[in-house]
């Protein structure tokens, strides 16, 4: 067909007709009303931004360029027929030619191809391969050793963050390669098979999970390619199996000769979009059940639970049939991580700030693109009154005005120990055009460590790679600030925020693991090690690590210098090996560890802390008479649950053992090769007393000799419904006022802290049970210090109770004003955002604890505070929520500050405690609370305003019909300035009220021109 018949085709094909690489690219055309291909093409690159999200309008512009440059080679690549998935085996013998060589028949095993190709030159000067495949490989082998270095079930998925913003590039590099020797393909691939392995099994994977629609992958994988042999597409799956297997990675459905390579394929991609499209309608309602306590542990959901809710059929959270299957190709070990992901990121929207916000910041925990891609497509598909979140780190949303998601990576942590820093990196990351100009402000602590601005790049915006240098300490608490600057007010303002935090993985002791490039990486949570690993532990000055078996000390480090008040050690560590972090001066341990186990344990209802820094827990009762205050235990074996049996559990409660209940929450193997966990629940036995000076819960493990493997200390007081009671606000500071409700007979007294009467006691209160004892303190106090005492037991302990530690900075002429009159939309406009900015400051760490400000039934701000951290809110950022709604009068919008924080049982039910502080009084409109219409002194009519307008008002008179509806055009117009009592009516006016004609008035405020601003303007009848 000759260049011109290609391009009169293509006119005239419709585009359901043609050959796309991607479907869901095909899928959004046609969703956008097209047609025909060329009616697309002739496009500029603004049109295509604003119609398609980011990720499309990139392959538009880049499909337009290719039309452009070769119109007919483009024509007749969109013109070749697409293929069909066959379910014929790939097994068949496959036949291939070499350059001038007779033609020989070859099987499907890749060795005999890597014969048949010894005397090609696999050299550049080939010229086959260009520098940028030869990068790509080189980035996905490293890539790839890395994570064989920590994990022991690798997925390809895993390396798609290294090229979070090369994917397209790499795929694109692929594409013009196979396709420059349509005649060659089996040269070319088995090249591949040499020369780009770990960059070609990146390639594969990713186009898999782009490409499968539901029911086809192989059909729409080899249409785009327009390879249509079924030997070469055998060849082409044979090296991805082949690469995957050398690495050792898991292969899946091996008992399926048809769908072995199906499985395994798309398992590796990290599943499709149209896969996780379905996964997330079951995700996030299982979240929820989380959130709430019905399901997990300590608020979280593991993910060998996920899997089993999953994979239940009687289960409510069952997927469909179709993912349901390729999830049981997997065995729940090498999944496992992916879908433990999945929850984080389904907790986060869960718990999402979507208050006063267009946007939500969530971290990706290491998701594939696809997964984030469909957790944004299904919030776009719920109403934004149930859940909001609209568009994602690498697409534009797609109805202006709704909430978008904006998704980061966590950052990775790496030691230098030559430096004695902590470095924290978060990569490269692409963006939608439309955040040019913005920028993230990067927190360590609280404390501003870096900006980085969005660059603007073709049809999307680049988020450059950040490093942020720290000392080595116990906790890192980060947020990231998505900032956009206001035009009008000329400063940046915040539109969503992100905390992540980084904590120990064992008590005491920070761990960075030597990684294949040599650096010291913060060890991930429940890394498993599979091999010899060279760990460098941090711990507080004044403790050290007493090596057990299988910890060997490196003797170039053997002496560790102090930094910022924290020692470096570094060992050499052997799976299974033991240790623990001793306090220097009194030895005493401080944590234990054995590498088979790992134990967590739920702090959520931890209400503070003794005066020797032991964990304090209060009393929950229940219907069973026991106590759902306490806190649990898990502990993981890693060898399976023959391991879990090698373990002896001691609790003992003031001397005392006591007997603790225990449960199986999976095994993951039948043979006990993979992985087991329980949990120790005190909450379920009654043999817990209401007040215990000292429980101890140890794990030993019988095969050492008794090795204690695991150690947590807690105490427990006879009180419950710790909360605060009021707020009031005292001169610009916040003053709360806590209670709680005594159990058991007590004597509580307050404990002084200061310097020249610290230890000493304070008045005593002696309160029976049930009765109520509450004391003042600045809402930004970290801690209530009371002794307490039990009449009965005698039992005593130094209580630090955990406060809300809460702080609020209001602008002082705000409050002033506040205190005159309310505030109002006239305030808004004259004295603009920078007069309105306020500050809430969140101090230490706390499991539950939150903040709602609203402006009457407006929200303005919400946000979980459980890490310190600074944030802000603008009063006058939207001045339209002072825009008078209600005709009649002016409607009063209290500024009200809601904290969360603390247990509620005055209903007989356990939950949330809320206490409401009012800040500001503010009210709708211009500062008339009503009018009416009077005659004058004089001929006519006035209009008598209730109050004084505290700005110039500009007023519109329009005629209304007996319809109700009010002409366009004004009949009359007239003025008030501020603190004036009345306006004239204009004649005009005056003989439409006459005739008993309907008259609408339109007040609006008037700017420092004396231009009306009829945004804010807000409509009156007359009659």
């Amino acid at each position: 067909m000759s260049e011109a018949n290609y391009l009169e085709s293509l006119e005239k094909a419709p585009i359901s007709e043609l050959s796309f690489d991607d479907v869901r690219l095909k899928r959004s055309i046609q969703n956008a009303g097209f047609c025909y291909l060329p009616d697309l093409l002739s496009l500029t690159d603004k049109e295509i931004d604003a119609r398609f999200d980011s990720r499309y309008a990139d392959s538009i512009i880049k499909m337009r360029k290719k039309y452009r440059a070769a119109p007919d080679a483009f024509a007749a690549s969109m013109l070749q027929p697409k293929m069909v998935e066959k379910p014929a085996s790939v097994k068949a013998p496959l036949k291939c030619r070499l350059p001038h060589e007779p033609k020989a028949e070859a099987t499907s095993s890749i060795e005999q191809y890597e014969y048949d190709l010894s005397r090609f030159p696999l050299t550049r000067s080939h010229g086959l391969f260009s520098a940028k495949l030869e990068e790509f490989e080189e980035r996905s082998r490293g890539a790839f050793d890395d994570l064989e270095s920590r994990s022991e079930n690798v997925m390809v998925y895993q390396v798609f963050e290294e090229f979070s913003t090369d994917l397209d590039d790499l795929s694109a590099a692929f594409e013009e390669l196979i396709k420059r020797y349509p005649t060659k393909p089996c040269i070319v691939l088995m090249l591949i098979d040499r020369c780009l392995p770990n960059a070609f099994m990146v390639y594969v994977a990713d186009k898999a999970r782009r490409v499968f629609n539901g029911h086809n992958l192989w059909g729409n994988f080899f249409a785009s390619l327009g390879i249509r042999d079924g030997g070469v597409q055998g060849i082409v799956k044979h090296i991805f199996i082949k690469h995957v297997e050398e690495r050792g990675m898991p292969l899946y459905g091996r008992d399926e000769e048809v769908n072995y390579y199906f499985y395994t394929t798309l398992l590796h991609g990290g599943l499709s979009e149209d896969s996780w499209s379905n996964l997330w309608e079951k995700l996030l309602p299982l979240a929820r059940e989380v959130s709430q306590g019905g399901l997990g542990f300590g608020g979280e959901m593991d993910g060998h639970s996920v899997l089993r809710e999953l994979k239940n059929p009687e289960s409510r959270y069952a997927p469909e049939k179709a993912v349901l299957n390729i999830l049981e190709k997997a065995p729940d070990s090498t999944i496992a991580p992916l879908f433990e992901a999945s929850m984080r990121v389904a907790a986060q929207i869960v718990d999402s700030n979507r208050v006063g916000s267009r946007y939500t910041m969530l971290s990706s925990f290491g998701l594939p693109e696809a997964a984030m891609q469909a957790l944004r497509d299904n919030q776009e598909r719920v109403p934004s009154s149930t859940t909001e979140g609209k568009a994602t780190g690498s697409s534009q949303g797609r109805r202006n005005g709704a909430h978008r998601l904006i998704y980061l990576p966590i950052a990775s942590l790496q030691l230098d120990l030559s430096e004695g820093v902590v470095t924290m990196r978060w990569p490269r990351q692409q963006f939608p055009l439309r955040f040019a100009g913005d920028k993230i402000d990067y927190y360590v602590d609280g404390e501003l460590k870096a900006s980085s601005e969005f660059d603007m790049s073709v049809g999307k915006c680049i988020l450059n790679a950040v490093s942020i240098a720290v000392n080595p300490r116990a906790r890192y608490d980060v947020e990231l600030k998505l900032m956009h600057k206001d035009e009008r007010a000329g400063d940046y303002i915040e539109l969503s925020s992100l905390s992540q935090s980084f904590s120990r993985n064992k008590p005491g002791c920070f761990e960075f693991i030597k990684d294949g490039k040599g650096f010291y990486r913060l060890r991930g949570k429940s890394e498993r090690l599979t091999k010899k690993r060279r760990i460098a532990y941090i711990v507080k000055d004044g403790y050290k690590i007493v090596p057990g078996q299988g910890m060997k000390a490196v003797s170039e480090y053997e002496t560790s210098g102090d930094w910022d008040d924290n020692q470096i050690y570094i060992y050499d560590v052997e799976p299974g090996s033991s240790g623990s972090v001793v306090n220097v001066l009194s030895g005493e341990e401080l944590a234990f560890w054995q590498e088979r186990y790992v134990a967590k344990i739920d702090k959520q209802r931890i209400i503070g802390e003794t005066s020797d820094g032991v964990d304090l827990y209060g009393c929950i009762p229940n219907e069973l008479n026991t106590n759902d205050g306490l806190p649990s235990v898990s502990i993981e074996a890693l060898d399976g649950a023959s391991a879990l049996k090698d373990l002896d559990i001691i609790c003992c409660c003031d001397g005392e053992r006591v007997s603790m209940p225990r449960s199986a929450i999976w095994e993951d193997d039948a043979d006990n090769s993979g992985s087991a966990r329980i949990v120790f629940d005190p909450s379920k036995t009654s043999l817990f007393s209401r007040h215990i000076e000292e429980c101890i819960i140890e794990a030993r493990q019988k095969s050492a000799a008794g090795k204690v493997v695991f150690r947590y200390r807690f105490t427990v007081v006879p009180i419950q419904a710790f909360r605060p009671l009021s707020i009031s606000i005292d001169h610009g500071r916040a003053v709360a006022e806590y209670g709680f409700q005594a159990c058991l007979p007590i004597d509580v007294a307050p404990v002084y802290e200061d310097d020249d009467a610290k230890g000493e006691c304070g008045r005593l209160d002696s309160l029976n049970a049930w009765e109520h004892y509450e004391a003042k303190a600045l809402l930004k106090d970290d801690f209530l210090h009371v002794r307490i005492r039990s009449r009965e037991s005698g039992k005593e302990t130094d209580a630090k109770l955990a406060l809300a530690a809460i702080d609020v900075d209001m602008p002082g002429r705000l409050a002033n004003l506040s205190e005159e009159r309310p505030i109002c939309l006239a305030d808004a406009l004259e004295l603009g955002p920078s007069a309105a900015n306020f500050k809430i400051v969140s101090y230490g760490w706390r499991y539950n604890r939150a903040v709602l400000v609203m402006l009457g039934s407006k929200p303005l701000f919400f946000k979980n505070l459980m890490q310190p951290g600074e944030y802000g809110f603008n009063l006058f950022r939207h001045a339209s929520l002072f825009q008078q709604a209600d005709y009649k009068a002016s409607v009063s919008l209290p500024l009200k500050l809601s904290l969360c924080y603390g247990d509620d049982v005055s209903t007989g039910e356990l939950k949330q405690a809320w206490t409401d502080v009012q800040m500001l009084d503010c009210a709708e409109g211009l500062g008339i609370n009503g009018w009416k219409l009077l005659p004058a002194e004089s001929l006519g009519y006035v209009l008598r305003f209730e109050g004084k307008p505290l700005c110039d008002i500009h007023f519109r008179f329009f005629r209304i019909s007996k319809y109700e509806e009010s002409d366009d055009k004004p009949i009359a117009t007239a003025s008030a300035e501020k603190g004036s009592t009345e306006v004239f009516l204009p004649p005009s006016v005056v003989r439409q009220l006459s005739s008993k004609r309907g008259v609408a008035v339109e007040m609006s405020p008037s700017d420092f021109f004396g231009d009306s601003r009829r945004e804010y303007a807000t409509r009156i009848n007359l009659n």
